[in-house]
């Protein structure tokens, strides 16, 4: 009897007691869990994580997706993520700094490319990040596929090697295309100084030969009033032979003689 009032008074206090608080899940820790078919294990692990992060919570969530987009195993990279953010070596996303947000425009960057180096570029000092940017520009400017090359140097820029010395311009390439460029403006140029001498050749010519055009004008011009003026004074000579008055002075004179 004791035992069956027992038994009776345990299921009425279990009954009676509050059902387990169940852990609030934060919906955008919901969300990438859903969307990546992780197991509810790991949710609840990134959620207590993620706890302790708000100052970061954003940038965090955002490198978080971006990863996982690209990972063929996104719930074991998860894990991967979530033992770096514990050891405090986690980098969450990055915004664009000047230097990386004008090396994208200039060669064309993809967004692979861009993420990579801003992750990795982010881990050193500002010095020394500004001489990894000195020293990937002089391989980039030189490259016909600037994101593959990044890629491809993407090690040595994370260990903070040199990335040694560039080859010469690829056909197509930044550089390439300025000094085809600069030699176009040249001829340009040169065109342009040739057209300006023949110009100024036949300017010169075309003046000389309106200057003799001009003297010969004035020597015909004189030559014809000379000759008019003769003619004329020739004409009038005539006339006075020819009139009464010229006759009698004429018949006058003979007069005299005689």
């Amino acid at each position: 009897l004791s035992s069956g009032l027992l038994n009776n008074a345990a299921v009425a206090a279990a009954k009676a007691a509050p059902p387990p608080l169940q852990q609030t899940i934060d919906p955008d820790v919901q969300e990438l869990c859903d969307h990546f078919h992780i197991e509810d294990r790991h949710v609840h692990r990134l959620n207590e994580i993620m706890k302790g992060r708000q100052e970061t919570f954003e940038e965090d969530m955002l490198k978080l997706w971006e990863k996982l987009e690209d990972a063929r195993e996104p719930a074991g990279l998860l894990v991967v993520k979530m033992r770096e953010m514990e050891e405090g070596t986690f980098i969450g996303k990055q915004k664009a700094d000047k230097e990386l947000a004008s090396m994208v425009k200039k060669y064309g960057l993809d967004t692979m490319a861009e993420n990579r180096l801003s992750d990795i570029l982010a881990r050193f000092e500002p010095q020394k990040k500004a001489e990894m940017y000195q020293e990937l520009e002089r391989h980039l400017e030189v490259s016909n596929r600037p994101s593959a090359m990044v890629m491809m140097l993407l090690r040595k820029i994370s260990e903070g090697a040199s990335l040694g010395r560039p080859g010469p311009p690829a056909p197509g390439s930044y550089l390439d295309r300025k000094q085809r460029e600069r030699a176009e403006a040249k001829d340009k140029d040169r065109d342009r100084a040739a057209t300006a001498a023949t110009a100024t050749e036949t300017t010169g010519t075309a003046a000389t030969a309106t200057k003799t055009k001009t003297k010969m004008t004035a020597v015909a011009a004189v030559t014809a009033t000379g000759t008019e003026t003769g003619a004329r004074d020739h004409a009038r000579a005539e006339a006075a032979v020819e009139t009464p008055e010229a006759w009698g002075s004429c018949s006058g004179q003979r007069g005299a003689f005689s």
